[in-house]
């Protein structure tokens, strides 16, 4: 194999498919990359068998061939010659050979036929989507999807259809954020749940592209494809906890306020809040009282007051500042809305007159 192409082209697809290799101590070469050279086109691959990665970039390939070479290895050597507009790869027993104008380097590989296949996903069930839509419909939600694995459904991500809306949902069980994307003409009957490792590096490659995305939805796996990559994920066998029981219909207290002014007052108390990050939100509508406070008997307290718009029932309710301090990136609106059902149900948090993303925390005990 010989081909030159160029580096900073070379080296942005080496990253991408290095994120997804893994580190298998009995498969050492999942923690390569595969490079196959044929026609004019320079194919990347790699996969760590739960997610697999395939990029295409225009080469001159002077000739044919195949090589797996150490992701890491290789995206760190490409970024170490920043100043090299063009790299050239040649192939001989195992070895590859990267040449520029100033610097010549040689790279031990593995046999390519050892290297996993990446299954083509066909079916019928899929759609199509703008990539800045897919991604903003996943970072909305992302923040409160479980980290562990031990209940499957909820580390991760569900996309469903419902009408002209693509919706996407998480939840760790003490928190839960749902974003929907208008988008008509949908086909996604099923809906698929979407492992949050997994979709992370998905986000990760379709960030370097603003084209359309086509999906193609199987039972145990799923593919996205643009003009220059292709994506193959496992997927989640299993029921989706029926999330729109807890969401509230109405509300007995319900508090509108700025959005900067409820960042800054976030920030400030968090760093007086306990391990479990614990505010105590107290709202008296008659008295015109919205107030943020915390407690560290190892630190201190504070006590903020802040000007709202306050409706209903008094109510005093402790919840996770942090948690609630994150759900105010993903609102778009100036002002947020805060409603509350009593001390013992969760709270809901919405940017004023939008409809689009809603978020629910749950309450701590005192």
């Amino acid at each position: 194999m010989q081909i030159t192409c160029n580096r900073e082209l070379l080296q942005k697809y080496i990253s991408n498919a290095d994120r997804v290799t893994s580190k298998h101590a009995s498969l050492p070469i999942l923690s390569s990359v595969l490079l196959l050279a044929q026609n004019k086109t320079l194919i990347i691959r790699s996969t760590n068998l739960d997610v697999g990665v395939e990029f295409q970039i225009p080469t001159d390939v002077k000739s044919e061939g195949s090589i797996a070479l150490p992701g890491g290895l290789l995206a760190n050597i490409l970024a170490s010659i920043p100043d090299e507009q063009q790299v050239t790869l040649t192939v001989k027993n195992g070895v590859c050979g990267i040449i520029t104008k100033n610097k010549t380097l040689q790279v031990k590989g593995f046999t390519p036929d050892d290297f996993p296949t990446i299954p083509v996903i066909q079916g019928e069930e899929g759609f199509t989507v703008p990539s800045v839509k897919f991604i903003q419909g996943v970072k909305s939600v992302m923040m409160s999807a479980a980290i562990s694995d031990i209940k499957p459904e909820i580390s991760s991500v569900y996309i469903y259809q419902n009408g002209e809306f693509l919706v996407f949902v998480a939840t760790d069980s003490f928190r839960l954020s749902e974003k929907k994307i208008k988008h008509p003409g949908i086909t996604l009957p099923h809906g698929v749940i979407i492992p949050f490792k997994n979709i992370l590096e998905i986000v990760r490659v379709l960030e370097s592209t603003i084209e359309d995305i086509h999906f193609i939805i199987t039972k145990n796996q799923m593919s996205c494809a643009g003009n220059s990559f292709y994506i193959t994920s496992r997927i989640i066998q299993g029921i989706y906890p029926d999330y729109e029981q807890i969401l509230p219909k109405s509300s007995l207290t319900e508090v509108t306020v700025l959005k900067a002014d409820l960042i800054n007052t976030l920030k400030l108390s968090t760093l007086f809040s306990d391990k479990f990050n614990k505010i105590v939100i107290t709202v008296d509508p008659s008295q015109k009282v919205f107030k943020i406070s915390t407690k560290n008997s190892d630190i201190g307290e504070t006590e903020s007051n802040l000007t709202a718009t306050l409706v209903g029932e008094p109510v005093e309710i402790s919840l996770n500042g942090k948690h609630f301090f994150e759900s105010l990136s993903v609102i778009e609106k100036d002002s947020v809305i805060i409603q509350f059902n009593g001390v013992s149900k969760p709270a809901v948090i919405r940017g004023l007159g939008d409809s689009m993303f809603t978020y629910l925390t749950m309450p701590l005990i005192k």
